[in-house]
């Protein structure tokens, strides 16, 4: 079964959770109510997420933190990279020497461009794009 983390999923909601508030710099207690999620683990993603330059945060009584792009540009692909790193189906399509029969494997090409169907279609796919319809037009009115 193909699927991403926990740790993925509850990033991804996150990240969506403050795409539907685009103006807003918000705190890791605020987030971690929003999202229902424990603060321990939002904190721990807020810091993965701004070492990877998805999110912004700054310091002071009106600090928190903020997308580092619009929702729009931010796409799947980049939000799996970050918190699972590259997407590959099978270890071979991603790193060279993790598997004995890789130089006499006649599917491993096979396996690289179905990577590659996989990167291009998340990477069509925008955190705009995985807004509840309901916030979608009330992000869109307030970023634009």
């Amino acid at each position: 079964m193909l699927r991403v983390s926990k740790l993925t999923d509850y990033g991804s909601v996150i990240l969506s959770y403050m795409a539907s508030h685009p103006n807003k710099t918000m705190s890791a207690a605020k987030l971690a109510k929003g999202v229902l999620l424990p603060p321990a683990t939002v904190s721990k993603l807020l810091k993965i997420l701004v070492n990877s330059g998805l999110l912004r945060s700054s310091l002071g009584k009106q600090g928190g933190y903020k997308l580092a792009r619009p929702a729009d540009e931010i796409s799947l692909a980049d939000i799996i990279n970050v918190l699972e790193g590259p997407i590959a189906l099978t270890e071979c399509s991603v790193q060279k020497g993790l598997c004995r029969i890789e130089d006499n494997c006649e599917i491993r090409q096979n396996w690289r461009s179905v990577n590659r169907i996989i990167q291009q279609s998340l990477a069509q796919v925008s955190l705009q794009d995985m807004l509840p319809v309901r916030n979608k037009a009330k992000a869109i009115i307030l970023s634009g």
